[in-house]
């Protein structure tokens, strides 16, 4: 029998890119999922977009009352997720690999280790033009190697089982940033990593509109991070090092 997956997707005022994100989902060659889109109080017209998939029994649409952030919209998408694995996908982002969840779906019921799976992402603008492809390692030794360096798995390409998640504990509503690097290492400390070589998540840029002070308090919560799990990863001291450069750059 095939495991059902739960599809998370959180959005505030993402209207534009929202029917773009479901479509993608819509596409998988994997039949057994459910969407759960949960709106965090936009104020554009998300909620008009959603309305013309409310007669699809496979998705799930929630809104929040008030603004809730990331982390704790995330965490309630979960607690709302009937399958035994989740997938996220910010609202923004896509997939351009029709059989990601079938292929994430075999590697995890292949070994029952794996925590956690991500895969190759493509960097796109706004109007889903290709900037660049970005690989990460994808064997358990070398992204453990690697992920306190430069994380190892982008938010919209994971999947993971939810018992492992329920285990590890949510993501981190005290965290307004870099809370999902937060939970993957909380995973890692029990479970073994992967990740699929080939891309299959289209990935909105919108560095260009970040400020200083964004990237400034991104690197500060990056490097928070790192030295919390120093113990628990090898090579904290070459990480350490990388992330003194990431504040140093968004510094000056």
């Amino acid at each position: 029998m095939s495991q059902k997956v739960s599809v998370i997707i959180c959005s505030y005022n993402r209207a534009e890119y929202l029917s773009r994100a479901i479509a993608s989902v819509l596409a998988q060659t994997y039949e057994n999922f459910e969407i759960i889109v949960i709106d965090d109080a936009s104020t554009d017209t998300t909620q008009e977009i959603l309305k013309s998939y409310s007669g699809n029994s496979n998705i799930i649409l929630l809104k929040n009352d008030q603004n809730l952030g990331i982390s704790k919209s995330r965490n309630k998408g979960v607690s709302h997720a009937s399958g035994t694995y989740i997938a996220m996908l910010d609202s923004d982002d896509f997939w351009i690999d029709s059989e990601k969840l079938e292929r994430q779906v075999f590697l995890l019921n292949t070994d029952t280790k794996i925590g956690i799976v991500g895969s190759g992402i493509r960097c796109v603008r706004k109007d889903g033009a290709k900037i660049k492809d970005s690989l990460y390692h994808t064997n358990d030794i070398a992204i453990r190697n690697h992920i306190l360096i430069r994380n190892q798995f982008a938010q919209s390409a994971v999947m993971f089982r939810k018992d492992v998640f329920l285990e590890a504990g949510p993501y981190d509503e005290k965290l307004a940033l870099a809370e999902d690097l937060d939970l993957w290492l909380r995973i890692g400390k029990k479970y073994s990593f992967a990740n699929l070589k080939e891309v299959m998540v289209g990935y909105t840029i919108h560095s260009s509109s970040e400020s200083r002070s964004k990237k400034l308090q991104m690197a500060l919560v990056i490097d928070m991070i790192i030295r919390k799990y120093r113990n628990n990863y090898p090579h904290y001291w070459k990480a350490k090092i990388v992330s003194l450069g990431r504040i140093l750059k968004a510094w000056l």
